[in-house]
């Protein structure tokens, strides 16, 4: 039976792990932080994760920076950081022109427009798995928030599936989730950090832009080895093991 070669509470631990990833990413690009997410996050002590992580970890530097960023906290530092991210962005700043607003449409048109096709992609793409944005939320679709929060829903969503010994659902999502983050991610995001990096002024927006693109990269080839693992290992539904032994 093949599918006993399978840790399956070892991969759904690691898509629980990215659908909390993925949710922290998607609120740090959504809005401003309020004094409450300053705390949670100045408590989380991403100096430590990331010493835990090692220098030679890609994800260094940015959970370096992101909670070197917080350490120095005071009364202002809320003001400070909701300009820093106004000014970037909410396209309040630009760099020779270019303005680093969260939306693929921007990136992807070649004319900084929004409500372009990646707006419509991205539509399709949550209405194939049932969700949709929340009410009374105004934006277009392809804002980078709600495209990694999708991410995030599909880890879940693929977390439950390997709970239930569900390798081919599991499977399936794993394969939404590639093709997701390759065409409506990692297609622009890139360009994006480009040029945030040139308009943030404080050490934690800098982290939070490190950290994300590393994330990002990172995990495209850990998609690509749970993929091969459930492939390899001819994942199979609980009552399919005669077609699958």
């Amino acid at each position: 039976m093949a599918d006993e070669t399978i840790d399956y509470d070892g991969l759904a631990r690691l898509m629980e792990s990215r659908a909390s990833s993925y949710r922290l990413f998607a609120r740090l690009f959504l809005k401003p932080l309020s004094e409450g997410d300053v705390a949670v996050l100045a408590g989380a002590d991403y100096v430590a994760y990331a010493q835990e992580l090692g220098r030679e970890s890609p994800l260094f530097r940015g959970f370096n920076d992101m909670g070197r960023g917080l350490r120095r906290r005071h009364t202002g530092t809320k003001s400070v950081l909701a300009s820093d991210y106004s000014m970037c962005f909410d396209g309040l700043a630009s760099a020779d022109g270019k303005v680093a607003v969260p939306y693929a449409s921007v990136f992807r048109s070649g004319k900084g427009l929004l409500y372009g096709p990646p707006r419509a992609e991205a539509l399709a793409a949550f209405r194939a798995q049932g969700v949709g944005l929340k009410e009374g939320i105004d934006l277009p679709e392809d804002h980078l928030s709600f495209e990694l929060e999708f991410l995030g829903y599909l880890a879940q969503k693929t977390a439950e599936a390997l709970r239930q010994h569900d390798g081919q659902g599991a499977r399936r999502l794993v394969t939404d989730a590639q093709a997701f983050l390759g065409d409506q991610v990692l297609s622009w995001s890139d360009a994006l950090f480009d040029v945030a990096r040139r308009l943030l002024a404080t050490r934690f927006y800098q982290g939070v832009v490190e950290a994300t693109q590393a994330y990002l990269s990172l995990d495209e080839q850990v998609l690509a080895d749970v993929a091969e693992t459930l492939s390899e290992e001819g994942a199979c539904n609980p009552g399919c093991l005669s077609d699958c032994a």
